[in-house]
C-alpha cells in the first residue's frame, strides 16, 4: 500500500507520464489489476488515449472508470445496493411535490411553491447537503450557529422541513446519486474488485467529503494509489492560501497525506515531471510564449516574456457575431495555410449561452464541421412538445392555443391542409372549451373560399374522439398518478408516436450530414427518455391521487430536468465548448471568445438560497458546504489557468465592445494580466481587417463576393475578379451554386401583365364591384390583382377590428333612424328624452345581432360596446343639431344603388340622403358615417383614392331623377360625418366645441341659394350671405363682406357636375385596364404616406425599391385650383394610356 503523486504545471506532460507507467506496468504484470479513475466526462476521452498510447491497441487489465461507475461496478459484486438512485429528475419531481404538502409549514418559502425556478434552487440545496454528508444533526449544528440571525435561522428551518420530507419519502426505497459512494463505503470491504489493484485518479482538481472517505478505504485496499496533481514543483513543500493558483491541488495533496498518515501508509517521493524531463515543457515545445503564459498567468511575483512573439493575440469585435465571424476567419487560414487539421482547433466561452449558437452558425456558413459541447434541454422535442401541449389542452379545457399547439407539433396525423382548414374555422368563431367540440358544427363564416364543413367536423371529431379517455382520467379527482400517466402513455400509442421517432431517425440518419447525425442520435434517446420520467414518477408517486395542476407541474418539472447528451459523430471536427465543463486533448490552436468583464470571470448571479456571507459564516464554523463566491471566483481562475494553457502552438483571446443587446461592455481584467506577461502581444481591430481575408471558407465567401457585386458599379477589383472566377469555375464549391446567387443579386423585375383572357378568365366579362374595389385598383394595381383576381384575404378573426365597430355604428343609426320614421318622428322634432331611450334600444338590439355574440365574450369587448352606446348618443344628438340648423330631411337611409357599363357593374349603399324640395326643385345632400377621422381631399379625389363621396352624389342623383321626374335636381353637397366622441378642453361653451369638432367636412354647392339651406345661419338680407359667419355644421366660413373664406369647401354647381362626370369617366378607364390584365406593382406615393403602408399583402407581393424594376408611382402634390383646372381637362388625361396622372416613378 502505498501513495505517490504525479506534480507539474499545465501541459508538463502529467497524465502522459501517468498513462505509459501505467501501460508499462499492465504489460510486465499481465496478471495484475490497474484502474484509472478520472470524472465522468472524462472516461471516453482517456480511454482512447490509452488505447492509442498502447502498443497492442488494447487494455485488456486497465479498467477507466468514474467513481460512479466504480460504485455500480462493485454494487454488481457485492449486491450492496438495493435501492433506486435518484437522478435530478426524480429530486425535482419529489422536491416539489414534498414542498407542496409541507407549504403550510413552510415560513418563509410557501410562497414560492409554484416557482420553477425555486424548485431548482431547493433540489441544488439538498443535492449539496447530500453531498457533503449533512443530515438533520448537522443542520440542528447549522441553526446553533446561526443563532441571532432570524432570516437565516428561518432559512435552516425550512430547509430542514424540507429535507426532512424528501429523506422520508426516500427512506428504505430510493437514494441520492450524491449518497452513493457513502453507500459504497459501506460495502467495499466485502469486495475484491480493488484489491492489490494500482489505482491512479486523473483529472481531479479536488474531492468532496464523500470522495475522501471513498479514498481512505480504497488506499487500504489498493497496492497503490497514484494522483496527478496540477501544480508547480516549486510551490509542492509550501502552505497555500486561498487566493493563490494552486491552493486547491495544495488542499488535495495536504487532505490525502493526512489519510495516509492517518492509516499508516507508505507515501512515496512524488514524479516531478518537468525535472524529470530536464525541465522540458511536453506541450509548449513549439511556442515560448504559451510556455511563459503557463509559468507566470495568476501568480505573484510574475516574469514577463519580452520577446517578439505571434502565438498569443487579442482581437477586438464590435459585438459576439463579429467575433465569431472573424475567429472563423482565422480558422480558415489556419486550414488552408498552416494545414491544421479540424480537430487540431477548439473554440470556448464562458458564455455559450450566448456564443454556442452563434458560432455554430458561422462555422456551418464556412462549411467546417464542428460540435457544440452542452446538454441539450428536451422541452423543445417534438415528442415531449405533443405531451405538454396534450397536458395544456385537458387543463385548458380545449382553448385555440393549446389545441393547435398540439396539433402543429409534427406527430398529429392530420395533414397540414386540414389542419389550416380547421384553425381558420375555430379563429373565425373563437371557439374554445370541450363543450363547443362535442357539437356539430354547422354555421359559416365570411370568406372568399368554399368552407368544407364535413372536412372540419371530421377533424373536430377525431380530436374529441382521441382526447377523452385523456380528459375523463385527468379531469377525475379520483385518479392516481399511475393512471394518469397510463393515459398519457395510451395517447402516445394512439397517434403511432414510436414508430414515427423511428422514421425521423432514419430519415436523418440518410442526409448524412453532421448535424443529422447528432439531430438522429437525440431522437434516438428522446422516446426511451419519455418513458424513464414516466417510469420514475409511477415509482415515486404510483398510488398517489393529485390535483391536475400538481400532477402537470411534477410531470413538466421532470421535462425540464431532463437533459440529452450528444457523443460528437466525428473525430475530426472543431470543437466548441464551455471554459469549465469542456475536456480539450492536444490542440493546436485555442479560440477563447468573449473575454469580457461579466463573462470572465462569470457576473456574480446573486440570491441562491443561502447567500455567501451565510455560507462563509458556516464555513468559519467548520461545516463545509460548496465554496462560496470569493472561493468560486480563485476556482474560476485556476479553470481560466488550464484553458489558456491547453494549446500547444496558438492562443487567440477575442473581447467585444458591446453585447448582444447592444449595451457597451468592458474587456475583462484577465487580457491585462495576460498583456503584462507577454508584452508584445499582438492585438487586432475586426472591424479593421481587410476584406481580402473575408475570402476564405465556402458559402463564407460567396456571401462576402454578392455584397461585392451589389456594392461596386463598374470594373470590380482584380482580386474579386478572381474569387468570382473560382467560383465559376467550380474550384471552390459552396452549398448555393453561383448560378442562383447571380440571379438574386442582378434580378429585375419585368412585369408583362395578364391577357385579357386570362384576366377574363379572373374577373368575368364585367367586374361586380365597388368604390373600394376601384380605390384599391388606384393605390396599387398589383394590390388589386391579389385581393379581388386572386382573392386573397386575410384570416376571419373571432375579435372587433375597426371595419367591424364601423358596422355596428352603421347598424345602430339606421336601426334608430328607421325607428324614428316608424314612429312618425322628424328629426327637426325629436325630443331629447326620445332620443336617448331610442338610442340605448338601437345599441343594445344591434350588439345582440352583431358577431355571434363576441361583444359579449369579453370584458374589452363588453367595453366596446359601452363606447358605441356613448359614441351613438353624441352622434343622434349632434346629427340632430345638424339637421335642425338646417331645412333638409333625411328621404332614405342605407340607400342601395347600382350602375353597369362596358366593364363595370358597380354596386353600393349611401348611408343617408337628405332631401329638400322647393318650387319644383329637389336639393340632394350625401351623407357617409366614418368610424375614422376621414377628411375629404380633393387631390385624393383627383388621383382616384378617394371616389366615395363623389360616387355617391351621382347614385343619389341618378336615383332623385327615376323617383321625381318633373323635378330639378340639384346637389346640395357631399359629406363625411365622423363618428366620435371627442374631448374638448376645459371651456365654458363645452357643446359649442363639440358641435365643431363634429363638423361634417366634404364639398357644398357654392350657391347663396343651397348654402342658407344647409346651415340656415347663412341666410342674411336679399339673398345675401350672412357675413362673419363660420358654421357648425358644413365646411363654410363667411368673411366680413358675405363672401366664402380660403378656408370653405366649396364648388360651383357646373363643377359639381363636372366632377361627377370625371369620376365616371375614371372609373370606366380603370375597369378597362383591369379587364386589359393591368397588374402592375404601381404603389402611389404621396408626401409622407404611401400605398404600401397599412397594405395587408406586404408579405406575399414581393415590392422591394431596392431591387430593378420596382418603384413607387410618386404623386404630385396639386393644390384646389390645379386640381379643378385638371379635372376640367380631363380629355387631356384619358389620352394616357396608365393611370400615372402625371404621377412620377422613383424610389
Amino acid at each position: 500500500m502505498s501513495l505517490q503523486f504525479v506534480i507539474g504545471g499545465s501541459g508538463a506532460g502529467k497524465s502522459y507520464q501517468l498513462y505509459k507507467q501505467v501501460i508499462e506496468s499492465s504489460q510486465k504484470e499481465p496478471n495484475g489489476k490497474f484502474l484509472i479513475l478520472v470524472p465522468e466526462q472524462f472516461t471516453l476521452q482517456t480511454q482512447k488515449d490509452l488505447v492509442t498510447m498502447h502498443p497492442r491497441k488494447g487494455i485488456h487489465n486497465i479498467d477507466i472508470l468514474s467513481f460512479l461507475r466504480l460504485a455500480y461496478r462493485i454494487f454488481e459484486e457485492t449486491g450492496g445496493n438495493d435501492r433506486l438512485v435518484l437522478e435530478d429528475t426524480g429530486k425535482s419531481m419529489i422536491v416539489k411535490k414534498v414542498m407542496m404538502e409541507k407549504r403550510n409549514d413552510l415560513i418563509l418559502f410557501g410562497a414560492n411553491v409554484k416557482k420553477q425556478g425555486f424548485i431548482e434552487e431547493m433540489k441544488s440545496i439538498i443535492s449539496e447537503l447530500a453531498q457533503y454528508s449533512i443530515h438533520t444533526e448537522e443542520l440542528e449544528k447549522m441553526k446553533d450557529v446561526a443563532k441571532g440571525k432570524p432570516l437565516l435561522n428561518h432559512k435552516l428551518t425550512d430547509i430542514m422541513t424540507i429535507y426532512q420530507a424528501y429523506e422520508e419519502f426516500l427512506r428504505d426505497k430510493y437514494i441520492n446519486s450524491e449518497e452513493i459512494l457513502d453507500l459504497l463505503c459501506d460495502v467495499i470491504d466485502d469486495s475484491s474488485f480493488v484489491n492489490d489493484c494500482d489505482i491512479c485518479l486523473d483529472g481531479f482538481t479536488g474531492f468532496t467529503p464523500s470522495q475522501y472517505k471513498l479514498l481512505s478505504h480504497l488506499m487500504k485496499k489498493a497496492k497503490s494509489v497514484t494522483v496527478t496533481i496540477t501544480m508547480d514543483e516549486s510551490q509542492i513543500h509550501r502552505n497555500q492560501e486561498e487566493h493563490q493558483l494552486f491552493y486547491l491541488s495544495g488542499k488535495m495533496v495536504e487532505k490525502l497525506t493526512d489519510l495516509a498518515i492517518t492509516q499508516r501508509i507508505e507515501i512515496k517521493p512524488p514524479i516531478l515531471v518537468a525535472s524529470e524531463n530536464g525541465g522540458f515543457s511536453y506541450r509548449f515545445h513549439n511556442s515560448r510564449a504559451l510556455s511563459a503564459l503557463e509559468k507566470n498567468i495568476f501568480r505573484y511575483p510574475y516574469r514577463s516574456f519580452t520577446e517578439e512573439q505571434d502565438d498569443i493575440s487579442i482581437t477586438v469585435a464590435k459585438d459576439p457575431m463579429a467575433e465569431a465571424r472573424h475567429a472563423v476567419i482565422e480558422i480558415t487560414k489556419l486550414l488552408r495555410e498552416e494545414h491544421y487539421r479540424y480537430k487540431d482547433i477548439a473554440i470556448v466561452s464562458g458564455a455559450m449561452e450566448v456564443y454556442g449558437d452563434i458560432v455554430k452558425r458561422e462555422l456551418e456558413l464556412a462549411g467546417i464541421p464542428c460540435f457544440v459541447d452542452h446538454k441539450k434541454n428536451i422541452l423543445t422535442n417534438p415528442v415531449v412538445e405533443f405531451l405538454r401541449s396534450a397536458l395544456d389542452v385537458v387543463t385548458r379545457n380545449f382553448d385555440y392555443e393549446a389545441i393547435f399547439r398540439f396539433l402543429k407539433c409534427g406527430l398529429t396525423d392530420f395533414t397540414l391542409e386540414e389542419i389550416d382548414l380547421f384553425e381558420n374555422y375555430v379563429i373565425a368563431f373563437g371557439i374554445r372549451g370541450k363543450y363547443r367540440y362535442e357539437h356539430e358544427w354547422q354555421r359559416m363564416y365570411r370568406t372568399n373560399y368554399e368552407v368544407d364543413l364535413e372536412k372540419v367536423n371530421y377533424v373536430r371529431e377525431r380530436i374529441l374522439k382521441e382526447f377523452t379517455p385523456l380528459y375523463e382520467t385527468l379531469k377525475d379527482k379520483n385518479s392516481s398518478v399511475r393512471e394518469c400517466i397510463t393515459a398519457l402513455y395510451d395517447l402516445l400509442c394512439t397517434y403511432h408516436i414510436e414508430e414515427k421517432i423511428h422514421i425521423f431517425v432514419e430519415k436523418f440518419k440518410a442526409h448524412g450530414e453532421e448535424e443529422d447525425k447528432l439531430r438522429a442520435k437525440e431522437y434516438e434517446q428522446i422516446y426511451r427518455m419519455v418513458l424513464e420520467i414516466f417510469d420514475r414518477m409511477v415509482e415515486l408517486l404510483g398510488e398517489d391521487v393529485l390535483p391536475l395542476k400538481e400532477f402537470k407541474d411534477i410531470l413538466d418539472t421532470g421535462f425540464r430536468e431532463a437533459k440529452v447528451g450528444l457523443i460528437p459523430p466525428s473525430i475530426d471536427q472543431i470543437l466548441v465548448g464551455d471554459i469549465e465543463r469542456t475536456r480539450l486533448k492536444d490542440i493546436k490552436a485555442l479560440f477563447f471568445l468573449g473575454v469580457n468583464d461579466g463573462i470572465v470571470p462569470k457576473a456574480n448571479p446573486g440570491g441562491g438560497i443561502l447567500s455567501d456571507a451565510e455560507r462563509q459564516l458556516f464555513a468559519d464554523n467548520e461545516i463545509e458546504l460548496s465554496p462560496t463566491k470569493r472561493q468560486t471566483a480563485y476556482l474560476t481562475e485556476f479553470y481560466l489557468y488550464l484553458n489558456l494553457t491547453k494549446p500547444q502552438n496558438k492562443l487567440y483571446l477575442y473581447y467585444s465592445k458591446l453585447d448582444v443587446s447592444g449595451k457597451s461592455i468592458r474587456a475583462s481584467y484577465l487580457l491585462g494580466k495576460i498583456n503584462k506577461i507577454v508584452p508584445k502581444l499582438k492585438i487586432y481591430d475586426a472591424d479593421k481587417k481587410s476584406r481580402e481575408d473575408e475570402l476564405l471558407g465556402t458559402d463564407q465567401g460567396l456571401s462576402y463576393l454578392i455584397s461585392i457585386l451589389r456594392d461596386y458599379e463598374g470594373e470590380q477589383p482584380n482580386l474579386w475578379r478572381e474569387v468570382y472566377h473560382l467560383y465559376a469555375s467550380g474550384q471552390i464549391k459552396g452549398r448555393i451554386s453561383l448560378d442562383r446567387v447571380l440571379q438574386g443579386v442582378f434580378y429585375q423585375n419585368y412585369e408583362q401583365g395578364l391577357t385579357k383572357e386570362v384576366a377574363r378568365k379572373l374577373y368575368g366579362e364585367t367586374l361586380l364591384g365597388s368604390v373600394t374595389r376601384m380605390e384599391k385598383y388606384a393605390a396599387c394595381a398589383f394590390a388589386h390583382f391579389l385581393q379581388y383576381g386572386l382573392s386573397l384575404e386575410e384570416r376571419q378573426e373571432y375579435k372587433i377590428s375597426m371595419p367591424d365597430i364601423g358596422s355596428l355604428f352603421h347598424e345602430a343609426l339606421e336601426r334608430f333612424s328607421k325607428a324614428l320614421k316608424e314612429l312618425g318622428i322628424s328629426w327637426h322634432e325629436l325630443p331629447e328624452d326620445v332620443r336617448i331611450s331610442l338610442g340605448e334600444r338601437c345599441v343594445k338590439e344591434a350588439v345582440e345581432n352583431f358577431g355571434n355574440g363576441i361583444l359579449e365574450s369579453s370584458k374589452r369587448s363588453a367595453y366596446l360596446a359601452t363606447r358605441v352606446e356613448r359614441i351613438l348618443q353624441r352622434t343622434t344628438k349632434t346629427l340632430t343639431h345638424q339637421l335642425q340648423q338646417g331645412v333638409f330631411e333625411p328621404g332614405s337611409y342605407e340607400q342601395y344603388f347600382s350602375h353597369a357599363d362596358r366593364y363595370l357593374n358597380l354596386r353600393g349603399r349611401i348611408d343617408r340622403v337628405d332631401l329638400y324640395e322647393q318650387d319644383g326643385k329637389l336639393y340632394v345632400k350625401v351623407i357617409d358615417y366614418k368610424s375614422g377621422s376621414t377628411s375629404f381631399d380633393l387631390m385624393n379625389l383627383y388621383y382616384g383614392l378617394q371616389l366615395q363621396l363623389g360616387v355617391y352624389l351621382s347614385a343619389a342623383m341618378e336615383l332623385m331623377k327615376e323617383q321625381y321626374p318633373n323635378h330639378e335636381i340639384h346637389p346640395a353637397g357631399v359629406f363625411y360625418y365622423n363618428l366620435e366622441d371627442p374631448i374638448v378642453t376645459k371651456s365654458s361653451f363645452v357643446e359649442e366645441e363639440i358641435e365643431k369638432k363634429l363638423a361634417m367636412n366634404g364639398l357644398v354647392n357654392a350657391s347663396k341659394v343651397v348654402v342658407p339651406l344647409l346651415d340656415t345661419g347663412f341666410r342674411g338680407e336679399e339673398g345675401e350671405l350672412a357675413p362673419s359667419t363660420k358654421s357648425t355644421v358644413i365646411p363654410v366660413e363667411t368673411g366680413k363682406d358675405g363672401s366664402f373664406t380660403k378656408r370653405s369647401s366649396i364648388a360651383k354647381e357646373e363643377d359639381l357636375i363636372t366632377l361627377m362626370d370625371y369620376i365616371k369617366d375614371l372609373m370606366h378607364r380603370f375597369s378597362e385596364q383591369i379587364m386589359e390584365g393591368k397588374v402592375r406593382h404601381n404603389p402611389y406615393r404621396a408626401k409622407n404616406r404611401n400605398a404600401c403602408t397599412y397594405c395587408s399583402f406586404q408579405t406575399v407581393c414581393g415590392f422591394d425599391c431596392k431591387v430593378s424594376g420596382f418603384s413607387y408611382r410618386n404623386l404630385k402634390t396639386l393644390n384646389k385650383e390645379e386640381v379643378w383646372n385638371l379635372i376640367k381637362e380631363e380629355d387631356e388625361f384619358f389620352g394616357k394610356d396608365e393611370l400615372d396622372t402625371g404621377a412620377t416613378e422613383g424610389n
